[in-house]
Order: C-alpha cells, then structure tokens, then sequence
C-alpha cells in the first residue's frame, strides 16, 4: 500500500524531478532500484500535471494552464514556500510581521489571482532593504530573489477578470489522490536507495545527499505548509 503523501501535488512534482535527476546522475543508486524505475517514476511524475488540468472543469469549462505555465507556477509555489521558511528563520517570534509581510498562514483562497497577489506582498518583503539582509544571514542570496522575480513576471500582473470563481474545480479528484500516492511512494524509495547508498555518516555524502532531497522532503510538518496548486484562470 502506498503511503499518503502529507504536501501539495506541485511539492511533490518539483522535489520528484530533482530527486529522478540526482538518481540518474547517480548511477550506484539507480542500481539499487528495480529495473525501469526512474522511467516509472518519471512516468507517474508526468500524470500530476494532467490530472491537475483535467480536474479543473466545474460547472463551466475553465482555462487549462499550458504545461510551460503549469511549470512556472510550480517554481512560484516553490519560491514562496522558501521565502516563508527563510523568513522564520530570521525573524523568530515576529508574528505580526511573518504573517503580513511574508503571509504565513494566509491560505484563503487558492485561486491563481489570490495566489499571485500574496506572491507580490512576499516577492516585495524579499526586496526590502532591511529583511534582504536579515534574509542573507539565513542563507539566502540574490540568486534566489532573482529567480523569484523572473518566475513571478510569466504571470500576468492583474488576473482580476481572468479567475474562474469555481470553488470545486479545486478539489482533489480520486483518480489525482491516486496517482499523488504512487509518484509519491516512488520518490521515498529512491530517497531510501540513496540513504542507503550515500549513508550520512560520511560527512563526504552530504552533497549528494542534498540533491536526493534528503532531510528536505517530505517537508517538515512544522514548517508553513506550501500553497497549494490554485485554480487557473478562465481564458476569456
């Protein structure tokens, strides 16, 4: 039986093909797998984008996100998930201002306009002069701003008349949970091939272990869950 994946499908999607990437760039490690498993894995990686488009049609048809934007927001998704973490890390006990600034626990809506508008209010608490600083003591750099900035600039800056308002075209299909559950069992048997080829007792291991994802994903349950995938704009 697999195991039920605790994170958002496109959490899933983008640690999974990082995680296919380190296991092909790997070969010890593919050799611990059975034969034909990164392509399975691959295989079941690629059925998350289209059941997240396939499962956008309500009561009306609403716009499907191409695959290149589907990508894009799964980068954004991304961005603001490390935003959040780092921004924790460098302001412990600031409440008020992770919460506004960096818009941790702000989940209302998940539809693309909503999540692009709170992508704006952290993007612009990333750029500000003095949590930029305290942001680098905590690791981060301008690479990661700057990505940042460019993914978030493939989305249109008002999508005001662009949302779809159909609330149950964001929930998860059987068929999506499905599949979520087996590229997810997938990626925890790679990740357990690593562990076991790459052992952390060997401080020399720590590298390859980090492209594995190792300690990284599945995400800490403590740490401000990612937002989930919204529901794309209607094409007028």
């Amino acid at each position: 039986m697999n195991h039920k994946p605790h994170c958002p499908v496109p959490v899933i999607s983008y640690n999974g093909n990082l995680i296919v990437a380190a296991a092909l760039k790997y070969p010890k490690v593919a050799a611990r797998l059975p034969a034909d498993y990164l392509t399975e894995t691959t295989t079941a990686l690629g059925k998350l984008a289209a059941d997240t488009a396939g499962q956008k049609l309500a009561k009306g048809e609403t716009g499907n996100l191409t695959l290149a934007q589907q990508a894009n927001l799964t980068l954004l998704l991304h961005c603001m998930s490390q935003a959040r973490k780092t921004a924790k890390l460098a302001f412990p006990r600031q409440t008020v201002k992770l919460r506004q600034e960096f818009q941790i626990g702000i989940h209302e809506s998940h539809e693309l306009g909503a999540v692009l508008g709170r992508a704006d209010i952290i993007l612009a608490a990333v750029q500000t002069t003095a949590n930029l600083a305290a942001l680098k003591l905590k690791g981060w750099t301008d690479a990661e701003t700057q990505t940042f900035t460019t993914v978030r600039a493939t989305f249109p800056a008002s999508t005001t008349v662009q949302q779809s308002g159909q609330s149950d075209a964001k929930k998860a299909t059987g068929v999506k949970a499905a599949d979520a559950a087996e590229a997810y069992e997938h990626i925890l048997t790679i990740q357990n091939a690593a562990d076991l080829e790459l052992p952390a007792t060997d401080p020399a291991n720590a590298p390859a272990r980090a492209e594995f994802r190792l300690g990284l994903f599945p995400p800490d349950h403590h740490v401000a869950p990612a937002e989930p995938t919204p529901t794309p704009a209607a094409k007028l």
